[in-house]
């Protein structure tokens, strides 16, 4: 067997992960995004207002200037589009027009809920990610990013006051602000640096 083959062997015996095409991201290289509206598929209405408010921070980290969200969405409001569905069905070219950022970005909530399995309970948040063009359309970035935070009882009592507890209690936020965190910058598939980082077209070999 050559090198070549038994590096390829190895590396899928390892289960090491594919690497993305970043040849559109490149090609078009966004200096500025928009985040619009967070468009909910989860029971949970009040998932889209938490998650806003945890995008723009680490997509600022990454070297992006990020249009503000709040600002965002009331110029879309004051548009006729006071709901994310509508909002993201709207062609990208349509926020060069209204904000000129290169690039768009729509979040659709997956997952953000509490389960229970006898005495585990588990926190889950997923989200899915769209990074547009805003001139062509094209799709520059796409990925979906799921957390979860786990947690159990030794004993039926304890579980049931944890369940009680949870139901009441649950803050999602650090578990959205997680996956941000992991979707942007994790080797391989996440965001390339923007112009106002210090590893702006120097992290190549990284994504």
């Amino acid at each position: 067997m050559s090198g070549r083959c038994l590096v390829v062997c190895v590396a899928l015996l390892l289960g090491c992960p594919p690497r993305h095409d970043y040849t559109l991201f490149y090609a078009h290289q966004p200096r500025s995004i928009v985040v619009v509206p967070v468009l909910n598929d989860s029971p949970e209405v009040s998932a889209p207002a938490v998650f806003i408010t945890t995008v723009s921070v680490p997509l600022a980290e990454r070297g992006y200037y990020v249009f503000p969200v709040y600002l965002t969405e009331a110029l879309l409001r004051d548009l006729g589009l006071p709901e994310a569905g509508l909002v993201h069905q709207l062609p990208a070219n349509r926020f060069y027009d209204y904000f000129g950022a290169d690039a768009v970005m729509f979040v659709t909530i997956k997952d953000w809920s509490t389960k229970y399995l006898f005495i585990w309970s588990s926190v889950e948040v997923a989200a899915e990610y769209v990074l547009k063009d805003t001139r062509t359309g094209a799709v520059l970035w796409q990925r979906t990013q799921k957390v979860a935070q786990g947690s159990g009882g030794s004993n039926l009592i304890e579980m049931a006051v944890a369940a009680a507890v949870n139901a009441l209690m649950t803050d999602y936020r650090p578990l959205a602000q997680q996956a941000n965190s992991m979707v942007f910058t994790t080797k391989g598939s996440g965001l390339p640096t923007g112009p106002h980082h210090p590893e702006y077209g120097k992290d190549h070999d990284r994504f």
